[in-house]
């Protein structure tokens, strides 16, 4: 990629990362003569428009309020005369509204007609009735607007409403994004003279002063030098709304931002809570308390200096608000604590824009759980903080997560591992706000998620989190009970002029004093906290539209709690705003709420309650609508307007145009009392539906899951459609949803699906599995569905719906990208096999279709992976080897020009070098191309520790062995970083590291001590590895390569100064070893054997009197013994890193490159056997093979090993009893090595004759030296047959996923 284009891409990333604000224009002119207009331009231009602001990130939505709606209503139901005569006479308070809120966007058509207008003749009377009944409906609307915000109407209300728009948008307001389109018929626009001669010959009067008016209303817009375009009919129109439009979004959010088929889902979630700060901010009152908690917040964040109350109370009253707990200087995590609805959101948002003004080269991550759909879960808060961390520290782009290609960040306690060290990197500041609401419907339960249990007993010193949460909620409690918690409690205040602030603030109504009979109230009540005061607030500026705003405040102030002054506020919208619909006897007790809380507002705050990421507004009007509001009782947009205008502050509409509650006690309220719920609904499990208490919950997730089955957008019908056939138990709908080709076609195009994509459909599927559900068996089916084109067959409807759309002009490529994405999604699951067979299925497609394509090689390489962890290292190079030379076909341009072929070159050349030998990576100059593909992938932290590696692989060939040291501690590092300590990539390095260490120290201990610490480290990683594999085969290499790493450990504890725990905790570490031995590579296996031997040679020292404590200085210092011990105790470490292929060692290369194995001789022995696959129709197909017993191989095969390992028969008789007893002996040493005694020594045999053990077939060795007990461990550990395979590897190999089907059939 050329400097500029990098410099393209970064800008472009910077843009993306903005928060964008949707285009929504307001519609204006006058009503009865633009509806061809109105209906031509949403029907054909603002489609496209809204297209293209898709393409940007954004939505283009025209607010059009249809008034001539409601004619078409009438005589309108007994029911709904109220609410249509309150709607009519608040038609210029709401227009005016809503321009404001769509400012600076508006557009405004203008024909001959001026609209309702009170004529200069009519008597201005309205001002002194005291009924609106008995006023005109233009009187009606100015005293309601004058009212309620807007009193300058009355400076000139002879005015039309129309014109009254256009003032408050282009007159009293600035704006560059406001154009004017007049309808001109067969002329052009007629001066201003011409109006007047046209007026003076006209017979009606008030048409006369109508265009008159007009014609002033249009000379006035042209002479403040107003965008203005004129047209003669629809056409001309479209094209110029179509062009002026254009060019605002291009102007705005230009077409380099967005780019096709990126799953933009953290840059949205990024600017969601970008603008919950924003909006927290513009409705802050600052006061002396919060003052003094942004202090105390500010001192936490920067140095988290111990907060003196004392020095705090001499000059302020700061206790009597904050109170703080006196704890030790350093604490990493503060808490802010209060009671629901006293302010925490947005104090804490507002200290957030502040701290960031302040010190804006600080790192501080804000999140605020419940702004949007997945803010609650652990796991996609958890990933969000890494995500921004990373983008952070490294420069990645938000949306090519370095953690993408990890199937293991799916797994809770590996994400947190991550979290960790992504905090441990560098300076931040995390801010987790309402912890109280955490969930944890994907990773770990919602109890476990709020009690913090999972976050570590003490973070990083660089990392300050600041959280929270109500006080009597669990999260408190949890958390209070953390030594590195300081608790801060924040009291709302109690001064009424704040309490008048907060509530003026929420007000919006210019007057000089409207609380004078509201200020007593404020004054008696002390629980007024700001949250109840904001409710009150926006209550009192919208109810006096419909009743007295007074006496509504006197029955508000009567009650206690938030929840029932919701229910009273609930009450009043279903009064003032909704109606009811006759239900038919089957759903009537479906959809009942009782307690008069029925109808179309009740049914769209709980379909808003239950969805999973929101709802737009046009889906909750089509879905009413499915719910019966239709013909006399249909909900307009006008209804709906009037409603979300009262509501607000409490339904939020996101960037993307999806509606969700704002707070979390509204959420409560709707869930409790219209619903009807016990558990919230983002906590509750997917068997809920069959509690009969949740039947409303269920038919409204059954309603949803109609209505998003016919949609046509794929990521809406994705968000939403599978969430509610899982909480409405539809299991045969929802796994023929996810393993539907279409939708599979749409996943598979996503270049880099982001973590919550792919976080659900493994959630989906783990939900099927628990019902019964096969997962392989339904993509398998898809897949056949695929290979016969059966899921391609085009309908007849124009518009079809996600899952009736179909993929047109199907390639074979197509369609190896969709079984390629199966294939890959089943090798995540552990469906390892089915996984082969796919990718098999691929390549073999692709290679008969003779198109070099960029899948080709990433399927070879896919299958060279899969082999690589399944033990099968030779198929794997081979398919590596392929992938390699297909690569080779592009040219260096092309791959400069593709990032991502660059990206795959490296992964391709990476998993060459581990499986290639030696011979093949110098003749093909390997290391070469590794160096100049590091210079090109330097831009992501993992593919930098990638090539560290393979370049400190290649290097180490060379002989270079501190070069190479270095490159693998850079890799080290690296990967730490990014990846914590127990991943599985730090284990493979971390290995390798100390088998290289190990053979170029020097003698130091610290050394010896680091190795060992490290193999104990893999250990541990490894361990847990295997707990976590979803795989049996892929489960049976970790076992068999944490049998290696036991051994390696037990070595090098023996070749350490050799004191008698050591020792103990050597012979136990080679009991595990020989467990796992027996469980994966059978009881028969020649390794048996040697642990065996060894166990029984260092109880036979042990019982001379014990292993004397300094015995190793005493060999070591100038004696021939003590050499011959450190040699071969040296060759026990050798031979465990190249006894086994599922270990990726650097001593599986060449001895003669390693400092301290030149003079062992400890030269490579051949391969003895072949790896065992099935075959079948020229693929190796992988299959488990069983264990062959050394009585099913002849004598000639195993006639050597009988050789080398039977002693004399003489010596077995006599000593058989002796060695059983030590080992006995051995199996109760202070409780340590307790593994596999019973497997071991399970019987003796008393004839003298038989086998060792019942289970180990295979008869005891002969006496070793007993000259040295020393020399006698050293022979014994030195030989091959200590570790499983009996050959030599020439080449690293990856540590826990390598070839084993040499080492499962080799005694």
């Amino acid at each position: 990629m050329s400097q500029k284009e990098n410099e393209n891409a970064k800008s472009c990333a910077q843009n993306i990362l903005k928060p964008q604000k949707p285009i929504q224009p307001y519609i204006c002119s006058t009503l009865n003569d633009f509806q061809e207009e109105r209906d031509f331009l949403a029907n054909y231009i603002f489609p496209q428009l809204n297209e293209l602001c898709n393409s940007r990130g954004t939505y283009f939505k025209a607010v059009d309020l249809r008034w001539s709606a409601l004619k078409t209503q009438e005589p309108f139901p007994s029911s709904l005369l109220r609410q249509h005569s309150c709607l009519r006479s608040q038609h210029l308070k709401l227009c005016l509204d809503y321009v404001n809120s769509c400012l600076p966007f508006f557009i405004c058509m203008l024909g001959q007609t001026y609209g309702d207008f009170l004529p200069h003749c009519s008597p201005f009377m309205f001002s002194k009735a005291t009924d609106l009944s008995t006023l005109s409906k233009v009187e009606q609307n100015l005293y309601v607007a004058a009212k309620n915000g807007y009193p300058w109407v009355l400076e000139n209300p002879h005015c039309s409403l129309t014109e009254f728009e256009i003032i408050q948008a282009a007159f009293l307001n600035e704006s560059q994004f406001q154009y004017f389109y007049f309808r001109t018929g067969t002329m052009l626009l007629k001066t201003l003279d011409e109006e007047k001669e046209e007026v003076l010959s006209s017979c009606s009067l008030k048409n006369d002063e109508e265009k008159l008016r007009i014609g002033k209303l249009k000379a006035k817009i042209i002479s403040k030098g107003l965008p203005v375009r004129f047209y003669r009919d629809l056409q001309e129109l479209g094209e110029l709304v179509f062009k002026d439009w254009s060019v605002v979004i291009e102007k705005l959010y230009p077409s380099t931002i967005m780019f096709e088929n990126i799953d933009y889902k953290h840059s949205f979630e990024r600017s969601y809570h970008e603008e919950f700060t924003e909006k927290c901010e513009q409705v802050f009152v600052i006061s002396k308390e919060s003052n003094r908690t942004f202090e105390v917040l500010e001192r936490f964040a920067l140095k988290d200096v111990e907060f003196d109350p004392n020095s705090a109370a001499s000059d302020s009253s700061l206790d009597s608000v904050l109170r703080i707990n006196p704890l030790p200087t350093y604490k990493s995590v503060l808490l802010l604590s209060g009671e629901r609805g006293c302010g925490k959101s947005t104090l804490i948002a507002s200290w957030v824009n502040y701290f960031k003004k302040k010190h804006p080269d600080m790192l501080l991550i804000p999140h605020f759980v419940g702004s949007t759909c997945d803010s609650s879960d652990i796991m996609s808060v958890i990933h969000y903080f890494i995500t921004e961390l990373q983008y952070k520290n490294y420069g990645t782009q938000l949306e090519t997560d370095v953690l993408n290609e990890d199937p293991n960040i799916l797994v809770f306690s590996l994400l947190v591992e991550v979290f960790i060290a992504s905090i441990s990197s560098k300076p931040c500041i995390l801010v987790l706000d309402g912890i109280e609401e955490l969930t944890g419907i994907y990773g770990i339960s919602g109890q476990k998620a709020k009690d913090f249990s999972w976050l570590p007993c003490s973070l990083s010193p660089h990392c300050k989190f600041i959280m929270s949460t109500v006080s009597s909620s669990l999260s408190y409690k949890s958390l209070c009970a953390r030594p590195d918690v300081r608790t801060l409690e924040f009291i709302s205040t109690g001064e009424e002029e704040v309490k008048l602030n907060i509530f003026r603030q929420h007000l919006f109504i210019p007057s000089n004093d409207p609380f004078q009979q509201n200020r007593q109230a404020l004054r008696k009540k002390t629980n007024l906290n700001p949250l109840k005061l904001t409710i009150l607030a926006n209550e009192f500026k919208e109810c006096r539209i419909y009743r007295d705003e007074f006496q509504c405040m006197k029955e508000y102030l009567e009650v206690v709690s938030i929840q029932d002054l919701w229910e009273l506020i609930l009450k009043r919208w279903m009064e003032d705003y909704s109606w009811t619909i006759k239900k038919k006897k089957a759903n009537s007790d479906t959809v009942s709420s009782g307690e008069g809380l029925d109808g179309w507002v009740a049914d769209a705050l709980c379909l808003l309650s239950i969805s999973h990421c929101g709802l737009a507004e046009d889906e909750l009007l089509q879905l009413l609508d499915m719910l019966g509001y239709r013909n006399h009782y249909q909900v307009t947009p006008l209804h709906w307007a009037a409603f979300r205008n009262a509501t607000k502050e409490w339904i939020q509409e996101k960037p993307n145009g999806l509606l969700c509650f704002r707070h979390q006690s509204l959420r409560n309220a709707v869930e409790h009392k219209l619903l009807g719920v016990i558990t919230p609904v983002r906590e509750g499990s997917p068997h809920t539906f069959q509690n009969p208490t949740n039947h409303k919950k269920t038919y409204f997730h059954q309603v949803l899951v109609r209505y998003f089955q016919r949609q046509t957008a794929f990521w809406r019908v994705y968000q939403e459609l599978p969430w509610h056939m899982k909480m409405s138990g539809c299991w045969e709908g929802l796994c023929s949803f996810v393993s539907s080709p279409n939708i599979t076609d749409f996943l598979s195009k996503i270049r880099s699906p982001s973590f919550w994509t792919r976080l659900h459909l493994l959630h989906y599927w783990n939900v099927l599995a628990e019902a019964g559900y096969d997962v392989s068996g339904a993509y398998l089916l898809s897949v056949a569905k695929i290979k016969a084109d059966q899921c391609h067959k085009s309908r007849k409807r124009c518009m079809l719906s996600v899952l009736e759309s179909r993929v047109f002009e199907v390639t074979t490529v197509d369609k190896c990208r969709l079984i390629f994405f199966i294939a890959r999604f089943l090798k995540c699951i552990g469906k390892t096999k089915e996984a082969e067979e796919l990718f098999l299925s691929v390549e073999d497609m692709l290679v008969q279709s003779q198109s070099l394509t960029e899948m080709l090689f990433m399927v070879q390489n896919a299958i060279g992976e899969l082999y690589l962890e399944t033990g099968m290292t030779q198929e794997g190079f081979q398919y590596f080897q392929k992938a390699w030379s297909n690569l080779m076909y592009f040219s260096p341009s092309n791959l400069k020009k593709h990032p991502n072929l660059v990206k795959q070159q490296g992964r391709v050349l990476s998993n060459l070098t581990k499986s290639g030998s030696e011979e093949y990576l110098k003749a093909h100059h390997i290391l070469e191309y590794a160096t100049e593909l590091s210079k090109l992938l330097d831009s992501n932290p993992r593919d930098q520790a990638t090539m560290k590696y393979t370049e400190g692989i290649l290097i180490l060939n060379t002989g270079n062995i501190s070069l190479a040291k270095m490159k693998f501690q850079e890799c080290l590092d690296i990967r730490r970083n990014l990846f914590g300590e127990k991943s599985i990539l730090v284990a493979e390095i971390m290995e390798f590291l100390a088998d290289l260490q190990f053979f170029s120290l020097n003698g130091e201990r610290s050394q010896r001590k680091q190795v060992i610490e490290y193999y104990k480290q893999v250990i541990e990683i490894k361990e847990n590895a295997e707990a976590l594999a979803n795989s049996l085969i892929i489960r049976k290499q970790l076992c068999i390569s944490l049998s290696d790493t036991l051994c390696k450990l037990a070595g090098q504890l023996l070749l350490s100064d050799s004191y008698h725990h050591l020792m103990i905790e050597a012979v136990g570490y080679l009991y595990r070893s020989l467990d796992l031995r027996a469980t994966y590579l059978g009881t028969s296996h020649s390794s048996i054997r040697g642990i065996l031997n060894l166990l029984r040679e260092i109880e036979r020292i042990r019982g001379r009197r014990g292993w004397p404590q300094g015995m190793y200085q005493q060999y070591s210092e100038g004696s021939r013994n003590g050499d011959s011990l450190k040699e071969n105790l040296l060759k026990l470490t050798y031979h465990s890193t190249q006894g086994s292929h599922t270990v990726s060692s650097a001593m599986c290369l060449n001895s003669d490159k390693l400092q301290k194995t030149k003079s062992m001789n400890l030269a490579p022995h051949p391969i003895l056997d072949k790896s065992k696959c099935v075959s079948g129709k020229g693929k190796k197909i992988l299959r488990p093979i069983a264990c062959v017993s050394a009585e099913e191989k002849t004598r000639p095969k195993t006639q050597n090993n009988v050789e080398l390992w039977n002693g004399p028969e003489r010596e077995r008789a006599k000593e058989k009893k002796d060695y059983t007893a030590k080992i006995l002996a051995l199996g109760k040493m202070d409780g340590v090595v307790k593994l596999s005694r019973q497997r071991v020594l399970s019987a003796t045999s008393e004839s003298g004759k038989g086998q060792i053990t019942t289970i180990y077939q295979y008869p005891r060795l002969g006496l070793l030296s007993t000259n040295n007990p020393l020399d006698s461990i050293s022979e014994l550990i030195s030989e091959k047959w200590l570790f499983h395979s009996p050959h030599y590897s020439l080449t690293p190999q990856r540590f826990f996923l390598q070839r084993r089907s040499q080492v499962e059939t080799k005694p």
